[in-house]
C-alpha cells in the first residue's frame, strides 16, 4: 500500500493552512501516524512524495505508486476555495468498484471524525477534473483525500489541526476495514 502525499504542482505545496503549515509540509508532520497504525494492523505501508519520485504533479505520485507494487493509493491533501464553503471530500476513478469503495470508508471515517460537511465521494473521469492522470496512470484502486479546506476555512483548518491524532487513526482503521472486505 501506498501513501503519497501531495501538494500543489504549480507552487510545490505553498498552500497553507492558517498561514502555519504547506500542505505538503502538514501532511510530512503526520501521515507517520496512518503508516504506523497500518503498520500495527499488519500492512506493509509505504510513503511515497512526489518530489521524491522525480516530480511535482500527481502523475510522479503514480508512478512511485506503480513502482512499488501497491495494493491501494491513497494521496493526502487539502482543499481551499475563494468561497467561504467547507467540508470533506474524496476523489476516486469513475470506473474503479474498489476505489470507490474504499473512497467511501474513508470519508465516511474522515466525516465522523471531523464533524465538518460531507461533500461526497467525487468520481474522476475528464482531464479537467483535479487529479485525472494520479487516477488514469495508477494500476491499483487509488484516492486523494481533502479532509477539510484548511487553507481557506477557518472552522475547516481548525478542525484539520485539533483532530489530526484521530483522523489519522481513522483513516488507517478505514483503509484497514476495505482490506478486511475485500
Amino acid at each position: 500500500m501506498a501513501l503519497s502525499i501531495g501538494h500543489s504542482p504549480q507552487d510545490g505545496g505553498s498552500v497553507t493552512t492558517n498561514r502555519k503549515y504547506s500542505e505538503y509540509g502538514f501532511w510530512k508532520l503526520h501521515i507517520g501516524r496512518v503508516k504506523a497504525e497500518l503498520e500495527r494492523l499488519g500492512y506493509k505501508a509505504v510513503v511515497c512524495n512526489r518530489s521524491e519520485a522525480g516530480g511535482k504533479t500527481p502523475l510522479f505520485a503514480a508512478r512511485r505508486c506503480n513502482e512499488i507494487g501497491a495494493d491501494l493509493a491513497v494521496e493526502f491533501h487539502f482543499n481551499g476555495a475563494d468561497t467561504g464553503i467547507g467540508g470533506t471530500e474524496t476523489l476516486h476513478w469513475y470506473s474503479s468498484k474498489n476505489g470507490k469503495k474504499a473512497a467511501q470508508l474513508i470519508q465516511t471515517a474522515m466525516c465522523e471524525v471531523l464533524r465538518l460537511p460531507d461533500r461526497g465521494l467525487k468520481p474522476v473521469r475528464y482531464k479537467d477534473d483535479r487529479g485525472y492522470y494520479y487516477f488514469k496512470e495508477t494500476d491499483m484502486p487509488a484516492l486523494m483525500l481533502e479532509p477539510a479546506f484548511a487553507s481557506s476555512h477557518v472552522t475547516d483548518c481548525d478542525r484539520l489541526e485539533t483532530r489530526i491524532d484521530e483522523l489519522c487513526l481513522a483513516i488507517a482503521r478505514a483503509i484497514d476495514e476495505y482490506f478486511k472486505q475485500a
